[in-house]
């Protein structure tokens, strides 16, 4: 007999210690304590975590975990439309327990209220899984920027390149944690109330400026001076060179092709080979004009997306999405961007 809850804590060291062995050995939450505390408990509950654990019953093994992302744990204003970011969903090979895990995402699903629900990277083995339990499943689109400063590439490979984008209406104005309430205020994302998942501007506070080991850049966006959406980057390093890349964007679609300047300028302030961003519901023609040129998953050009461990290829991200409404997606979004490793 199998029992699921809600992981507590008195049960996160087996967590930790399923992760390890059933999972990955050496895996970030299992060195890292304090960045799986900081992405699954739950500040609204202490003493809980956005993580299902199946135990059996007899001897209290784990056999099963299922740990996710509820949005309202940012902002708890968008607890009436939350999303649910699936994460770490393993059952152990020896579990002798048929369809455990879909009994973890059916105790997921009834016992955390969303309007969304979904997953932002996984194996393409499991995709007609997905499918099967009604997901809207594809693969977010890769797009990249070449410094037009730049001579010689060591990260990736341009066999052509795009025109830089022209001068553009907007303006960005950088924003940390401590000015970002004042700077905010009144700016209407409007646009994100029709779309899912659901941000808010206390939303990307939380996310991004108060991540406790990522250094995202927020820069406030304006057209004609007035504050329209907000842009989330992240500079990613390997070997002595760095990549400027696009973690989030929360504004209007029909600013995007003017946001070409204002990321090369960011290329050249951190001295970055280029910029890319993973993007899903946008139209793949605003980012064109903006610059972007998309990365052909099998074609000559490599546009890496790893960084810990550095590998030199591309990958496809792919997506599984139960939605309320039109969906727009981030590499953001979920846990694709959380830290593999941490230095000591």
């Amino acid at each position: 007999m199998v029992t699921i809850g809600r992981c507590l804590t008195e049960d996160i060291a087996d967590v930790i210690a399923f992760v390890e062995t059933h999972w990955k050995s050496g895996h970030v939450f299992t060195t890292h304590r304090a960045l799986l505390e900081w992405q699954h408990a739950l500040p609204d509950r202490p003493g809980e975590y956005s993580i299902a654990i199946a135990r059996r019953t007899a001897d209290r093994a784990v056999l099963g975990i299922l740990g996710y992302i509820p949005t309202h744990r940012f902002d708890r204003s968008l607890a009436a439309n939350n999303t649910v970011w699936l994460a770490l969903w393993r059952v152990r090979d020896d579990a002798d327990t048929a369809g455990l895990g879909l009994r973890l995402l059916t105790y997921v699903t009834d016992s955390e209220p969303h309007v969304t629900i979904g997953v932002v990277g996984f194996q393409a083995a499991v995709r007609p899984i997905y499918r099967a339990l009604g997901f809207t499943v594809g693969e977010l689109r890769h797009y990249a920027m070449p410094n037009p400063d730049v001579d010689r590439f060591e990260l990736a490979t341009f066999s052509t390149r795009t025109a830089p984008a022209s001068e553009g209406r907007l303006t960005a104005t950088p924003v940390d944690a401590t000015q970002f309430a004042a700077l905010v205020r009144g700016l209407d994302i409007g646009a994100r109330h029709a779309q899912q998942p659901e941000k808010t501007t206390a939303f990307v506070l939380e996310r991004y400026l108060r991540h406790p080991f990522y250094r995202y850049r927020c820069d406030i966006i304006e057209r004609d001076r007035a504050a329209i959406g907000l842009l989330v980057t992240r500079v990613a390093t390997h070997a002595g060179r760095s990549v400027l890349r696009i973690i989030d964007y929360v504004g209007p679609e029909d600013a995007v092709p003017d946001l070409g300047p204002i990321v090369q300028a960011g290329m050249r302030r951190t001295g970055a080979e280029y910029a890319d961003v993973y993007n899903w519901g946008i139209d793949p023609a605003l980012f064109r004009q903006a610059g972007f040129s998309a990365v052909d998953l099998d074609g000559p050009d490599i546009v890496p997306d790893h960084f810990e461990p550095f590998e030199a290829r591309n990958i496809s991200i792919r997506f599984a999405v139960k939605a309320s409404g039109p969906i727009v997606l981030f590499r953001g979004d979920g846990d694709q961007d959380r830290p593999n490793w941490i230095p000591a």
